[in-house]
């Protein structure tokens, strides 16, 4: 069982290469699986791993023993990711929403009672728009604020709002999708 205390830090700290790599055997899932959230690329998710791990190295000392070690590197990812899409998409042009959009609140959808698999749920956010699912990702799963959203890539709230809404609106249509194969596969 690895723990992260004081030595680990010191060890971390002073390069020791057995104790940087059982931190990163420890902490690969939690940035993998934020990483696969955001990009279907397995390359850039593990550049996105990568990256995040090494300011995970290079930033040790900032981390409080006592606190949420995973709350903590969730973040950097977090960080990380966001970087990566500004720097490596045209990300100005992917939040270009509808001119004609109002600026509206989002209508309340009626929730449908359905279970889905982890892996049923990504192939759905996967078939967003990588803006929309940027902005939906870090609206609904990681409870950003869309004022939050706003300031992270520069945008307007009607933008935020925008992408928000045509995720739900395109994931509705994939839980109707799936909802009829299910019904139908149950008639059988």
């Amino acid at each position: 069982m690895f723990e992260l205390n004081t030595d680990t830090i010191s060890s971390v700290k002073k390069g020791d290469r057995k104790v940087i790599l059982d931190l990163y055997h420890h902490t690969f899932q939690v940035l993998m699986g934020n990483a696969v959230r955001y990009t279907n690329d397995k390359e850039n998710q593990m550049q996105i791993v990568n990256n995040a791990f090494m300011k995970i190295i290079s930033g040790i000392d900032q981390f409080q023993i006592g606190t949420a070690y995973f709350s903590w590197a969730k973040q950097i990812v977090k960080r990380e990711i966001i970087d990566d899409f500004r720097k490596n998409k045209q990300y100005k042009e992917l939040f270009q929403y509808n001119d004609n959009y109002q600026n509206n609140a989002l209508s309340k959808e009626p929730e449908i009672d359905l279970t889905f698999e982890a892996e049923e749920l990504q192939q759905m956010l996967n078939t967003l728009p990588p803006a929309t699912k940027m902005v939906f990702n870090l609206y609904a799963i990681d409870g950003y604020s869309s004022k939050e959203i706003m300031e992270e890539f520069q945008i307007s709230y009607e933008t935020v709002k925008w992408h928000i809404k045509e995720a739900r609106k395109k994931l509705k249509v994939q839980i109707e999708i799936t909802q009829t194969k299910k019904i139908g596969f149950e008639k059988r």
